[in-house]
């Protein structure tokens, strides 16, 4: 075999590895975490200073999952007060399995059934508003 069919053989094989992982690339679509990315960007600030608000109760908000329930328990001084918000859970290697939760109580409990959560890795992002301050609380979680 003389060098020019060793260059054609290198080439050729280089084209069908390069077909190949385009198929493969394609046929694994990576999704995004949120479709509207651009205008969540521009809310993030508003995020950062909800998450300073949160911080000056004596304790954070208590997130507890299982499958088919979600705890959450508000810091104690707030017991009575009107809450009102969302907690919405963002699974990262599945959107589809997404869920947003829409709340409101005076107990400072918060107790919803029937979620229906697949077990693995959640990310839990809390926005609520309490005395006329919109706070937010993120944590990354994980359902049993």
């Amino acid at each position: 075999m003389n060098w020019g069919k060793g260059v054609t053989l290198v080439l050729v094989a280089f084209a069908a590895m390069m077909g190949w992982f385009l198929v493969k690339a394609s046929q694994n679509p990576e999704p995004l975490v949120t479709e509207d990315y651009y205008a969540e960007e521009l809310r993030f600030q508003q995020r950062i200073d909800g998450m300073v608000k949160a911080q000056r109760f004596s304790a954070p908000v208590r997130m507890d999952f299982e499958r088919k329930l979600v705890v959450l328990r508000f810091p104690a001084e707030l017991a009575g007060e009107p809450i009102a918000g969302e907690l919405a859970l963002l699974r990262p290697n599945a959107p589809k399995a997404d869920r947003s939760i829409h709340f409101r109580t005076d107990s400072g409990v918060v107790m919803v059934a029937d979620v229906d959560l697949l077990p693995g890795r959640y990310n839990a992002a809390l926005t609520w508003t309490v005395q006329g301050d919109e706070l937010y609380t993120e944590e990354k979680v994980f359902v049993p």
